[in-house]
């Protein structure tokens, strides 16, 4: 009887952990489908306004200052967004880790993931998270020329 229970118990071990794991491989995916959407959406502001630029620069018009200003407050929003992503996906990590080390004989994630926490630097999420401030800076000096020189 106790057997059956230690069975029972180890199944359902399993059955959170293999819970606990999909909720992380999602939330990895969503924080990649995040970061893609943005990248796009910046690529095709950046496209449209050097498009756009010679143009704008013969009849200056406010669109020449609504473009870089979307694309900066757009950056900033988008920071922000997978900055918290970053912040679940850690949480997520931790719990991955911490049921591993119970469940798993092979300690598959303790050792993949623990990398990641040792050296962020060596996880492309963690410097992804950061790519939203290449793009602020890039059109904040954008704006900054445009105003200082147009």
């Amino acid at each position: 009887m106790v057997e059956k229970q230690v069975e029972i118990d180890k199944s359902h071990d399993f059955e959170v952990f293999s819970i606990v794991t999909d909720h992380f491989k999602q939330d990895t995916r969503e924080f990649w489908t995040r970061a893609n959407f943005y990248l796009v959406a910046h690529a095709g502001l950046f496209s449209v306004f050097f498009i756009d630029y010679p143009g704008m620069i013969k009849a200056p018009s406010l669109l020449i200052l609504v473009i870089p200003a979307l694309g900066f407050t757009i950056a900033i929003f988008w920071f922000f967004v997978l900055r918290g992503a970053m912040t679940f996906l850690s949480r997520w990590r931790d719990q991955v880790i911490r049921l591993d080390r119970e469940l798993d004989r092979f300690q598959c994630y303790v050792e993949v993931e623990s990398t990641i926490k040792q050296n962020p630097l060596s996880s492309p999420s963690y410097l992804t998270q950061f790519l939203p401030l290449f793009f602020g800076v890039a059109w904040g000096l954008i704006l900054i020329y445009i105003i200082t020189f147009i």
